[in-house]
């Protein structure tokens, strides 16, 4: 669109109670965009949902500069702004009920058709779920998957971390405007995100982070997304939220098992129940996914790293594929029980180990 439609449509989402789906409306009624604010009453009531009161409102609106403002300042701060209607708005959130009307981008600009996958979870991470998220999302980056996350404190976090790390790309999806980033501990990493990654946004320049505002991100997170993995979530965290937005979309849901009793996991052991895929490794939500990515993958073949630490390789050194107790490899290894554990996580999560029965473990190949 051009500069003159979008500071329109600016000005229209700016109007009292009219919204994306009254402005979607009106656009497809009236294209010349600008010219909808000259339009009588009774011409305004002629297009879908506009009723009396809506008309009167944009018949009535006098903040014109408003508009103007706001694209003045995103020229300003190199802040995109995409419409519905371009050809660049990206296809899968485009099929979501509601989608926004205006997207403010920071970074690389968004494909049209992009092989996203929503990674979201607890604030309140635990090293297991640090863990997964990690070695989830460094498979899904090897494969040239886009990580998609809402830049929140916790697993978002990590999972931004990691593909930054992996030199992948990342799109972190703000419940405020593209001034105000949040938590204000990211903003470094907000920057980061920007050189390979792209940072949206639908809300204007000056909003704060509301919590009103979380579950409308949200709804992007999983709208731009084939699929939303939930990695470690209480019952009411926003993650779950997230998973209904995708269910809603008719988007896969996979979900990371966890121990029973750990609060941290309850949403996700609910989610399971309910029918999202239990996951522990990338290649399964490849297969998963099958041929509805745009660029489809084959699933990811598990090979033994050979970039071990130190002491993961001395607990590898006293594995074989005989059963050992992890009692007795803590006395080979002389490593502290509960260090031990956090490792032998890690080797089970990157296919090296296998845990079984009774706290036995083997080498997995």
């Amino acid at each position: 669109m051009k500069p003159a439609d979008i500071i329109a449509i600016i000005n229209l989402l700016n109007v009292p109670r009219i919204g994306p789906q009254r402005v979607r409306k009106l656009v497809s009624a009236f294209p010349e965009v600008p010219e909808i604010f000259s339009l009588t009453i009774q011409q305004l009531c002629t297009a879908e949902g506009i009723g009396l009161e809506n008309a009167e409102s944009i018949s009535g609106y006098k903040d014109f500069d408003y508009g103007k403002r706001e694209f003045a300042k995103a020229e300003k701060l190199g802040v995109s702004i995409i419409s519905f209607w371009d050809e660049t708005y990206p296809f899968l959130l485009k099929k979501i009920f509601d989608p926004p009307v205006l997207l403010y981008t920071k970074g690389r600009d968004l494909s049209h058709k992009e092989d996203g996958i929503a990674v979201v979870g607890t604030r309140a991470v635990t090293s297991y779920g640090r863990s997964v998220t990690k070695v989830l999302v460094k498979e899904l980056v090897t494969k040239g998957l886009t990580i998609v996350s809402g830049l929140a404190r916790g697993v978002d976090t990590v999972a931004h971390q990691t593909t930054v790390k992996n030199k992948g790309r990342t799109i972190a999806v703000l419940g405020s405007g593209l001034d105000r980033i949040y938590p204000p501990e990211n903003r470094k990493l907000a920057s980061e995100i920007e050189e390979r990654g792209t940072l949206v946004t639908e809300f204007a320049f000056g909003t704060k982070p509301d919590a009103g505002n979380f579950p409308m991100r949200n709804r992007i997170i999983s709208g731009l997304s084939h699929g939303t993995v939930v990695i470690e979530a209480g019952n009411r965290s926003g993650a779950i939220l997230t998973a209904l937005n995708a269910v809603d979309q008719n988007r896969e849901v996979f979900a990371v098992p966890g121990r029973i009793y750990d609060k941290q996991s309850q949403g996700c052991l609910r989610l399971i129940r309910n029918g999202a895929v239990p996951v522990g490794k990338a290649g399964q939500i490849i297969k998963q996914l099958g041929n509805r990515l745009f660029k489809p993958l084959s699933p990811i073949q598990q090979t033994i790293e050979l970039d071990l630490t130190p002491e993961q390789s001395r607990v590898v050194k006293h594995l074989s594929h005989d059963p050992i107790h992890v009692d007795d490899l803590a006395l080979k290894t002389e490593l502290d029980i509960t260090k031990l554990l956090t490792i032998l996580l890690e080797l089970e999560l990157t296919g090296i180990v296998q845990q079984l029965s009774g706290k036995q473990f083997v080498l997995a190949r």
